[in-house]
């Protein structure tokens, strides 16, 4: 055989022997190398990045990945909010140059990533968190730089969080859990924005997205950090995310969509989102259409306090305006609020009447007319005291026959009954709150049938209690000779409105009807013996 045959075949085994020995230095350098030994010095690194005592269990080394295996962690609490760690993991990748870690014996941290971590994040009643200083400097300003010229503000290279579980804590009600929280970002630093994206498992089922750029990070307080995002959320569920209490009467799932940016101080917002199954009162219905909303709204970090402008909301093709202010200082947002909404079509408003706690007697729905409409939201989000007046105009309850229900009332006025209700007009006074309904200078003009007047009040479970006057209009020859025998047109009844919202019950008030009908009726005979029968008509 040739001898330049026999070189490249003996070059070619001395290469793959020489690879074969670098596998195996690599191979067993975990093993020759003791990497817990690094631990103080990585639990050092981590408590002065982070502000808080580190504790972490033992370290393992992997040359492939280029990182530190932990096996536990764990971040201290800051002691205005108690002792429990803020964060534990049961295990942590740590990203390290390795060149350092083995040569010099320098642990130079590049990247951190947490599997499947517990944090937990805890509002105060002044408004801080127990994050806001996680990081931060103090009053020390910043360091000039450390080791081979890099800069301290530089904090990490690359931080990731995989499957972690997110609890909130404010105040005294029930804790919010987000889970599959996931979380990658690079580069944070103190003196340069950097980009993150953040998905996370809502409580009560749904989903959110949160991605866009953050920083430089506030030296002080993180909350005060500079952002611009996109934020994009599915079934939002109000109660089930704790952002209301459960048996406030106030429900639905909430798909969003929208921006955020924030300069560190003020928080601006926008975008649009649908409600389904809305629900704002107790002893209400989910709605059965969803609602619309676009809004603008701006948030006062310091003070905890936001205003919302341009708000449109659509019910169906119905629409109506929203301005006013919020306080987020409380464990719900408390509103002040203004609604109104001008010549809304009826038909559109029944899908959203059950909401608002007005339930329709049973197989009856609203055919035509508009509404004009005027309220005031103010309190807690799930304690809403509303306060307005509602005029309603030309529309027809179809499948409720108002004069059959009325019976007696209507038979003495000579009025029969009919498949619907032809309504002229209809206004009130109203307040809506978590104890009921109450309704002032409620007037209702019936062309069949006459004009009824009065107030009362509908409770939480939708029993009515009304006081009311009927002002009937008798047609016809018994039109004209009431008239004649109680020397006026009309007949003014006072009765009862008992029963629930779904089964009106029209109930005379035999006390009062009797002196009416004693102050109406002359004294012969003959008017005596009419005033009998109309005195056993109306028992």
């Amino acid at each position: 055989m040739p001898a330049n045959t026999r070189k490249p075949s003996r070059v070619l085994r001395w290469v793959l022997a020489a690879a074969v020995l670098l596998v195996l230095i690599v191979a067993a350098l975990p093993f020759l190398i003791d990497a817990d030994r690094f631990r103080p010095q990585v639990e050092a690194k981590l408590s002065e990045a982070l502000g808080r005592r580190v504790t972490i269990g033992a370290i393992r080394l992997s040359l492939l990945s280029g990182s530190l295996a932990v096996d536990d962690l764990a971040i201290g609490e800051d002691p205005a909010f108690g002792t429990t760690p803020f964060l534990t993991a049961r295990s942590l990748k740590i990203g390290v140059e390795m060149r350092p870690l083995l040569f010099s014996r320098q642990v130079r941290i590049t990247g951190i990533t947490l599997e499947q971590p517990a944090i937990r994040l805890i509002g105060g009643p002044d408004g801080s968190w127990n994050f806001s200083g996680l990081g931060s400097e103090g009053d020390t300003g910043p360091e000039q730089r450390a080791g081979e010229g890099e800069p301290t503000d530089l904090l990490i290279r690359k931080l990731e969080i995989s499957a972690g579980r997110i609890t909130v804590i404010k105040g005294e009600g029930k804790p919010s859990v987000y889970d599959l929280v996931d979380l990658t970002s690079r580069n944070l630093s103190h003196a340069a924005p950097f980009p993150f994206t953040l998905t996370v498992a809502l409580p009560g089922g749904g989903d959110a997205r949160l991605q866009g750029t953050a920083g430089p990070l506030d030296r002080t307080d993180n909350v005060r950090t500079p952002f611009t995002a996109e934020l994009t959320v599915r079934d939002f569920d109000m109660v089930g995310s704790g952002l209301v209490r459960e048996g406030s009467g106030v429900k639905g799932l909430l798909d969003f969509k929208g921006t955020a940016s924030s300069d560190g101080r003020m928080v601006e917002s926008t975008g649009s989102a649908t409600v389904e199954g809305l629900q704002v009162v107790p002893g209400g219905k989910p709605a059965r259409s969803p609602a619309s909303l676009k809004y603008h709204l701006d948030y006062d970090l310091e003070a905890r306090r936001g205003a919302m402008k341009e708000v449109q909301i659509g019910l169906g093709k119905a629409a109506a305006t929203l301005a006013g202010s919020f306080d987020a200082g409380g464990r719900t947002p408390d509103l002040n609020l203004k609604l109104g909404g001008a010549r809304m079509p009826i038909g559109e408003l029944g899908e959203f009447l059950p909401a608002l706690g007005v339930i329709l007697p049973k197989g009856a729905t609203l055919e035509g007319g508009t509404l004009d409409a005027e309220m005031t939201a103010e309190g807690p989000l799930d304690a809403l005291v509303f306060r307005g007046t509602a005029d309603l105009a030309g529309t027809r309850l179809k499948g409720f026959d108002l004069a059959g229900k009325m019976g007696a009332l209507a038979n003495l006025a000579g009025i029969g009954s009919s498949s619907g209700t032809e309504i002229e007009t209809f206004s009130s006074a109203f307040e809506m709150s978590p104890k009921g309904v109450r309704v002032e200078r409620l007037l209702l003009v019936v062309p069949t049938l006459g004009t009824l007047s009065g107030a009362g009040r509908i409770s939480p479970e939708q029993a009515l209690d009304f006081a009311l006057r009927a002002a009937l209009e008798p047609p016809g020859a018994l039109g004209a000779g009431l008239g004649r025998l109680l020397k006026r047109q009309k007949l003014d009844i006072p009765f009862f409105v008992r029963g629930n919202m779904s089964d009106p019950a029209f109930v005379p008030d035999p006390r009062t009807t009797r002196t009416v009908l004693d102050s109406v009726l002359p004294g012969g005979a003959e008017e005596k013996s009419v005033g009998e029968r109309l005195r056993d008509l109306l028992k």
